[in-house]
């Protein structure tokens, strides 16, 4: 009896047993779950394009899965992905990008709420062959941590122009000088008037004019701190010059007029020039005969090669989580989903590995103006954060004022 008894106590523990590894299997088989917080793309296509490529990493992932959190535009991305970290709420993986984000990140590493990628990279070679090494460049910090992972390239330091607009109106050769820039814009609209065809060289926005500005304090050498301009306020009265020449060549402004608008009317003809990166290369009307050229350097061409902001994860301090995240970067660096960036949203791809020339005849457009950039003499990094968010806005808000005469330049100097 006794002896049947322990037979039985020993079939109940192993039936426990069974069912406690039972338990174990089906803990270790949930899958562990991130949270993205993105708005990529301005562009509808775009951010669909995005939300397709974020969504199947879960599928190529089973044991991953991935919680999208899509905003509208990279600004509403950005405010919603604060609000989450000033509550103690921290994402996994925040996309930065948009220009926008430079203030999140910095509090984000301040306080020790962001994820060094570096100690990944070096033990995975493959992962880190897969990051631009000017991501390494600009985004490695000064006690040799990386927190920023970007999946595209920004080439820029250029313009588009619509090659019949400047025929017609006599530019026979591109301007190389910011004086020749002047004059080419002033000859274009001086025909358009003749013509009586409503042609403009130039309407930019006020991205188009801090993209000048940029371009203008960097042929200079303007001193950086932490990537952000420490211009003086010499060299922006000298750059400003510039920028009062350009907009008393160019077409009216309104106040909402934005860089969507500028393409609106490049696209319909009534702009010669339009102020924009490479990435701009699908905005334009498949039709229309346009080329890149770079705007004028000193005393060399100048051009903009940059890894700009792109992805921050989260340091939750949970392990499974972190390594999620990792290998979410680890997907998106990967060259399918590079070329798939590519041919889906037309971004030149920051994975090295993956060859633009490949896509020359595909996309020539594309590839003419990023042959253009990385043919410049001297290649800059101008990043998309080399202004905080408060001096965007007061340059947003009161550039328009100084160049029409209503604000006095140094007003704004004080203010910035």
């Amino acid at each position: 009896m006794k002896e049947k008894r322990i037979r039985k106590g020993l079939l109940l523990l192993m039936m426990a047993a069974a069912l406690l590894l039972c338990g174990c299997e089906t803990t270790q088989k949930r899958p562990v779950e991130i949270t993205l917080i993105h708005g990529w793309g301005s562009i509808a296509g775009d951010h669909e394009a995005m939300r397709q490529i974020y969504s199947d990493f879960s599928k190529e992932n089973p044991d991953i899965k991935i919680k999208l959190i899509s905003m509208p535009s990279p600004a509403e991305a950005i405010r919603k992905a604060e609000d989450w970290v000033m509550v103690g709420h921290l994402p996994d993986v925040i996309f930065l990008g948009g220009g926008l984000g430079d203030d999140l990140y910095r509090y984000m590493v301040k306080n020790g709420l962001a994820l060094d990628i570096l100690p990944f990279l070096e033990s995975d070679p493959e992962l880190r062959g897969s990051v631009n090494p000017a991501n390494f460049h600009y985004w490695t910090t000064e006690d040799g941590c990386l927190y920023m992972i970007s999946d595209v390239l920004s080439l820029c330091g250029g313009y588009w122009y619509d090659r019949g607009i400047l025929a017609e109106a006599g530019i026979e050769r591109l301007p190389q000088t910011w004086q020749e820039f002047s004059e080419m814009c002033e000859t274009i609209n001086e025909w358009g008037n003749r013509q009586q065809n409503g042609v403009k060289a130039l309407q930019t926005s006020p991205e188009g004019y801090l993209y000048f500005l940029n371009h203008l304090l960097a042929a200079e050498n303007a001193p950086q701190k932490n990537h952000r301009f420490m211009a003086d306020d010499d060299l922006m009265r000298g750059a400003f010059q510039v920028l009062q020449a350009l907009y008393d060549r160019s077409n009216g402004h309104g106040e909402r007029y934005s860089y969507l608008d500028e393409t609106s009317r490049f696209n319909s003809g009534k702009l010669a020039l339009y102020v924009n990166g490479v990435w701009a290369a699908f905005m334009i009307h498949p039709g229309k005969d346009v080329a890149y050229a770079l705007l004028p350097g000193k005393n060399q061409t100048l051009s903009c090669v940059s890894a700009g902001a792109g992805y921050v994860l989260g340091r939750t301090g949970d392990l499974a989580r972190q390594e999620a995240s990792v290998r979410f970067m680890a997907y998106m660096l990967s060259p399918q989903v590079q070329t798939r960036i590519l041919e889906e949203t037309r971004q030149v791809p920051a994975n090295p590995n993956v060859a633009l020339a490949e896509y020359a005849r595909q996309y020539e457009r594309l590839y003419q103006a990023a042959q253009v950039v990385q043919a410049a003499e001297r290649k800059i990094e101008i990043p998309n954060m080399a202004w905080t968010n408060t001096q965007f806005r007061i340059f947003e808000e009161h550039l328009f004022d100084v160049l029409s005469g209503q604000l006095k330049l140094q007003t704004l100097l004080d203010l910035l």
